[in-house]
């Protein structure tokens, strides 16, 4: 075999594995984001999607592990074909249904809507059948019993060694944030939505009525909004009984006095009276849905 085909060969393996690696690492650094995506599509509960986006990260990982190290070449290449696949052909399901939005891909590092990222999966797919062509060209050395046995333990332990490691660096918010009783200025927001208050024409005080209180330039008011939104797609809630409000909505500084700064904050109203009470991390789609349903 020629020292050219060796060459491209590992050229191809190096390329491969780091930008599976890329991939892997940008959609961590944007984990928020990327949960938040794939709950967009109501498929899956918010605690499953918490779940799945981690478990899609491991994944990605473990494929560049395995490629640079060269192990498993024949089962490693067919997994490789086999995500690219499927996550092609969910991309191809995002684009049939109108969404234009970034994928979430490559996390922050680059806004890539579904046709674009099923360009780049093109492009994967043609790098991994090349691989995988000259992988078999160039062959591979024989493994004696106790060698494919230390390996099997040892891929064993890459396997749980990267679950563990992305699940310790980003921990679901529902393993780690529950009910909790935000400090904020209870009376004065009773007071703004009784009947003598600013809010009283808002319709708070009757039913069941969520309110986010959320500014513009913060990314976890955005990704509030967009959770919420979410929930009530997902649970066909009455998005009427949904309210947003920001700084400029309420006058003489009540936004901060009700809220002492803080935003993203989120209260569940019965009748007027605040029961609950959620920052961004432990919004429980399980409880929001039912209070408004």
């Amino acid at each position: 075999m020629s020292n050219g085909t060796k060459a491209c060969a590992l050229l191809l393996r190096v390329l491969l594995a780091a930008l599976f690696l890329l991939s892997a690492v940008a959609k961590l650094l944007a984990i928020d984001d990327f949960e938040l995506y794939i709950y967009s599509y109501s498929l899956l509960s918010l605690n499953v999607s918490f779940l799945a986006a981690r478990f899609c990260i491991a994944a990605e990982l473990l494929l560049a592990l395995f490629i640079a190290l060269g192990w498993w070449r024949h089962w490693v290449n067919l997994t490789t074909f086999a995500v690219l696949i499927l996550f092609s052909l969910f991309l191809g399901y995002a684009a049939l249904i109108g969404r234009t939005d970034s994928c979430q891909c490559m996390g922050r590092l680059a806004d890539l809507n579904p046709a674009q990222s099923l360009l780049k999966n093109a492009v994967l797919i043609a790098m991994a059948l090349g691989y995988s062509k000259l992988s078999r060209m160039t062959g591979h050395a024989s493994l004696t019993g106790k060698a494919r046995k230390t390996r099997v333990i040892f891929s064993a332990l890459f396997v749980v060694a990267i679950v563990a490691a992305v699940f310790c660096i980003s921990v679901p918010d529902n393993w780690m944030f529950g009910p909790e009783e935000s400090r904020y200025d209870r009376q004065l927001l009773e007071e703004s939505i009784g009947p003598d208050g600013i809010l009283a024409g808002e319709g708070l005080a009757e039913g069941h009525q969520l309110v986010a209180f959320v500014t513009r330039g913060c990314p976890y008011c955005r990704m509030t909004r967009e959770k919420l939104g979410s929930i009530a797609r997902r649970n066909h809630l009455d998005t009427s009984r949904i309210h947003y409000y920001e700084p400029a909505d309420l006058p003489d500084g009540l936004f901060l006095r009700i809220t002492y700064g803080q935003r993203p904050f989120v209260l569940l109203l019965d009748n007027g009276v605040p029961v609950v009470t959620y920052h961004y991390r432990n919004i429980s789609e399980r409880q929001v849905s039912r209070f408004l349903q």
